[in-house]
């Protein structure tokens, strides 16, 4: 994964060096669409997620947007899955530093998550009189879909290769807790994202100049 993310990070390094000399890019009014496969890495749990992340973002000004996204988790990397479910809502602004077409943000977001964490079997053990306890076996625990505040601030590059689409590789934190875990434990659902791939763009409102 991060040999693919060095590659793309080249690729947007050459396009940036090959258009040093076009006309400045207008990003005021740009209307932007991505798709692409995010992996999640929780920092708390050995398990990395498998997303389907979906955004839509406006800039309102030349440095300022507002981005909506939607991460649909489809899977894990890990048997038995900690988590079930860890869908996600997220919306919040960015703040755009550029080079032409190439183009630095930061952002913070907030949102709610779809959390339902996999089934559980322990061992059902029953303390007896004096100190003995019992064993009845194995009891599943099932848990319930929760929805879970969330905050994610994120940092990012694009490169805008024509006026129609572009390159991006995003990278963010999402902060959030499942109450009422095993035992009453809080499941701690901190996790790094990464999203890469190709978008689409159009501007929305004509150049006034």
């Amino acid at each position: 994964m991060f040999k693919k993310i060095i590659v793309f990070a080249f690729i947007l390094l050459f396009f940036e060096l090959n258009a040093q000399e076009e006309k400045t890019f207008r990003y005021k009014s740009i209307l932007k669409t991505t798709a692409t496969i995010s992996p999640g890495y929780m920092l708390n749990s050995p398990q990395t997620n498998i997303y389907i992340n979906g955004d839509l973002e406006y800039f309102m000004e030349e440095k300022i947007s507002f981005r909506s996204e939607i991460f649909v988790m489809v899977g894990t990397q890990s048997k038995p899955a900690i988590l079930q479910d860890n869908s996600s809502l997220l919306w919040g602004g960015l703040y755009h530093m550029h080079k032409n077409r190439f183009d630095f943000f930061v952002g913070l977001q907030t949102g709610i998550n779809f959390t339902k964490p996999g089934d559980v079997t322990l061992d059902s053990i029953v303390k007896l009189r004096r100190g003995f306890t019992s064993n009845y076996g194995p009891v599943t625990e099932t848990y319930i879909y929760k929805v879970i505040p969330v905050i994610s601030p994120m940092v990012g590059i694009t490169f805008y290769v024509s006026d129609y689409f572009n390159f991006f590789l995003n990278a963010r934190y999402v902060v959030g807790k499942y109450y009422g875990y095993t035992d009453g434990k809080t499941l701690i659902l901190d996790e790094i994202r990464i999203s890469a791939g190709l978008g689409f763009q159009i501007h929305v409102k004509k150049d006034k100049k």
